[in-house]
């Protein structure tokens, strides 16, 4: 029989639109904190300076120009005479200070939604591309949908930032001004008499325009219009929102006329927000990389992210360089993000991380990057670099191997295309790509998630996707395998494992251990003063020595020793040891200690101990034995595996899994979940397995196909010499997968 998950009972995919990152939610928590604000929000209030500054920065970021004055852009999509109206008002000004002034005006007036709205036509996307480049912010569909979405929250909210050059910190004082004295003559007279419907006066009538204006006029004349214009825009959308409110509680009663309540605010209120002392010098806005910088964490917000076996969450950073720079098309979203093994049957295996997309599938590499050399944003660790592109209108052909262990995605005639370099080439020569995920569960994880992904993509699909459900991959597996072991079986269980396996002899070997409390002292000091000794917990073990701060182990304050290229010098109570780590002075607790110490050293670095060797394979529980076989580089083309060991269910005597431990901080915290086959020949064969619920999974197919009982490793184990033979390989097998 065959194990499997049935295909109809494929779950969905965990699928979010949330991908733009740390500078959407800056934004949106930005909006709602100003969307609560019952007064004028002006350049004084905090959320409003920093929702300015990002805004500034979303038109900045990605211009041709490199100068941060999207102004160029901007005034394509204004009448004329809104364009002069705001040059007049900024003076002499580059393009920079028209850019922050437009951006100013568009808040106050609260014309920025409309602006926005604008920008998300399908017709005026057409003049972007000459301003700003690809990867902008603003040529993001899927951001510039967001972000309109967020700024039309703001309609409700009156802002007053300041659009002129010259503010003061103090209200200049009222100038008094001398006017001239003419005498009108009787025709003039006569209009004006028509006009105000008075009598004809013989009296002086002052002019009000003088050929002079002296300087400050002007600054309070445009601070009263503007504040008129203020107070205007506010009561505009106080009686829409008292209309929305009637209407929508006239929907629900008898229809009747009703006249809306306006609350007007006094001038006194508008005025106290001391709307003269800002300066626009003080508004520096920071570019997208300084606002994601000064976001810092907030544990209490951040809820906690479960993921399961072979996901992977990438972080904001990350996912806004995929975003920008990496992806094909603006409207690209993440589904899912899953970390998969390349070359599994080889000895080049490599770590890639699958990123299903509603377009394409990818394959990236994660590279480390010293601090201070990354250009773009990126997470802490380094960088996403890609590899391969799979999109949905490419594929042909999804197959999928026995218990989803690992998977194949066959092209059309027109391949896939891959990168060099950063640099994208679509050749047609790659036709095929193949991985593993080396688990059931998350193997159909990722198998339900890519077919859901094609099958509802976003391109059009020329045809229907083709799932090739173990079928084909049977195909090839059965028959070959069955002239290796020359006989028929039937599959009960499969597994993609390390595989080691230990001789009596080797075993003998690795019994050779040490632990126990050390006093490290100074370099050079042969232990002549005991004041500068620490204390350490030393472990020698599978050629190494280790030295922790106690016996838990931990892993902060530990070092590691290879005692294959360390030099070994003893002195009774005393011994040192050198090496490319550095020389280290230790004494022991007893002259028995001694001797055991020096007895396991000696060995270990005058006969060093051979490394062990993992071979990765596929592992086949059937009624007879376990097969042990390696895929050829082409298997799923001509099917070629061949056959590394068997072991026979006659032979075995015992099966013993050891799980990680529990503790995180440990240092054997990475070694693999282990399912240990002791033969009665003493031999020990060591299946080392990605996930500790394929352990389980196996445990329970040898328990009832073999009809072996399956014991946990406890610590009565370490009492006999096969409990402390495994304990030493497991220990010792750290970071046998790729990381």
């Amino acid at each position: 029989m065959y194990h499997m998950l049935p295909y109809a009972y494929r779950e969905q995919p965990n699928c979010s639109r949330d991908q733009h990152g740390e500078f959407q939610n800056l934004v949106e928590d930005l909006v709602n904190k100003v969307s609560r604000e019952t007064d004028l929000v002006d350049a004084d209030n905090p959320n409003g300076r920093k929702l300015f500054n990002s805004m500034d920065s979303f038109f900045s970021y990605g211009l041709l120009t490199a100068d941060r004055a999207y102004w160029h852009c901007i005034k394509t999509f204004l009448p004329r005479a809104e364009q002069k109206m705001l040059i007049a008002e900024c003076g002499d000004a580059n393009d920079r200070f028209l850019s922050i002034g437009w951006l100013k005006a568009s808040f106050n007036k609260g014309t920025l939604h409309f602006m926005l709205l604008a920008m998300n036509n399908e017709v005026n996307k057409r003049w972007l591309p000459k301003h700003y480049h690809v990867n902008a912010c603003l040529r993001n569909a899927g951001l510039l949908e967001k972000i309109t979405e967020f700024i039309g929250r703001l309609q409700p909210v009156q802002f007053a930032f300041y659009s002129t050059r010259q503010m003061r910190p103090v209200v200049v004082p009222a100038a008094v001004v001398e006017t001239a004295t003419v005498q009108i003559s009787s025709r003039q007279a006569a209009r004006q008499r028509k006009i105000t419907e008075k009598e004809e006066s013989q009296e002086v009538v002052p002019n009000i325009v003088p050929e002079e204006i002296p300087p400050g006029i002007a600054d309070n004349f445009s601070q009263g219009v503007v504040l008129d214009d203020l107070m205007r825009q506010r009561n505009y959308r106080m009686i829409d929102q008292s209309n929305a409110q009637n209407q929508a509680g006239t929907s629900q009663q008898n229809p009747g006329p009703s006249q809306p309540v306006i609350e007007e605010e006094k001038l006194e209120d508008v005025m106290t927000k001391k709307m003269s002392c800002v300066h626009l010098e003080s508004m520096d806005p920071d570019g997208i990389d300084q606002i994601l910088a000064s976001v810092g964490p907030d544990d209490t917000n951040i809820p906690e992210i479960k993921v399961e076996d072979g996901e992977y969450h990438m972080s904001q950073g990350d996912i806004l360089n995929l975003a920008i720079n990496i992806f094909e098309r603006s409207s690209e979203k993440i589904v899912e993000c899953y970390q998969v093994l390349e070359n599994f049957h080889t000895d080049a295996m490599q770590l890639r991380f699958l990123v299903v997309t509603n377009f394409n599938l990818y394959v990236f590499k994660h590279v480390q990057i010293p601090n201070g050399t990354a250009e773009m944003i990126t997470s802490s660790e380094g960088m996403f670099m890609p590899l391969i592109r799979m999109p949905h209108d490419r594929i042909q052909t999804f197959r999928v191997s026995i218990d989803n262990l690992s998977f194949c995605v066959v092209a059309t005639e027109k391949g896939f295309p891959y990168f060099v370099e950063n640099n994208e080439q679509d050749d047609q020569s790659l036709f095929m790509y193949v991985a593993a995920m080396a688990g059931l569960e998350s193997g159909a994880r990722v198998v339900n998630t890519i077919i859901n992904a094609v099958d509802h993509s976003a391109h059009k699909l020329p045809s229907r996707l083709l799932v090739d459900d173990h079928v084909g991959y049977m195909t090839f597996l059965q028959p070959n395998l069955e002239k290796e072991l020359r006989r028929k079986f039937d599959v009960q269980a499969s597994l993609l494992c390390m595989h080691y396996e230990q001789s009596e002899m080797e075993m003998i070997r690795s019994l050779g251990t040490k632990a126990g409390y050390l006093f490290r002292a100074s370099v050079g000091t042969w232990m002549k003063n005991t004041a500068d000794t620490q204390q350490n917990y030393c472990v020698a073990i599978g050629g190494e020595f280790l030295m922790f701060t106690d016996s838990t182990c931990k892993i902060e304050g530990s070092k590691r020793l290879k005692l294959c290229d360390t030099t070994f010098e003893s002195k009774e109570p005393h011994f040192q040891l050198k090496g490319q780590e550095g020389i280290f002075e230790f004494e022991c607790t007893s002259a028995m200690d001694f001797k055991e110490w020096c007895k396991i050293l000696d060995m270990h670095t005058k006969n060093p101990t051979p490394t062990p060797y993992y071979a990765s394979c596929l592992a086949i529980f059937t009624e007879h034995s376990i097969a042990l076989v390696q895929e050829g580089e082409r298997f799923w083309s001509d099917g070629f595996l061949r056959l590394l060991s068997q072991i026979d269910r006659r032979a075995i005597s015992q099966a013993v899994i050891v799980h990680p431990p529990e503790d995180k901080e440990s240092y054997f915290k990475t070694r693999s979940p282990a399912l240990c086959l002791v033969t009665r020949d003493d031999t020990i064969h060591y299946i080392f397995i990605r996930y500790s619920k394929e352990l389980d999974r196996v445990a329970a197919a040898v328990q009832s196909v073999y009809g072996v009982q399956v014991l946990k490793f406890s610590e009565e184990m370490l009492q006999t010499s096969v409990g402390m033979a495994i304990n030493n390989v497991v220990c010792t097998a750290n970071k046998i997968w790729p990381l």
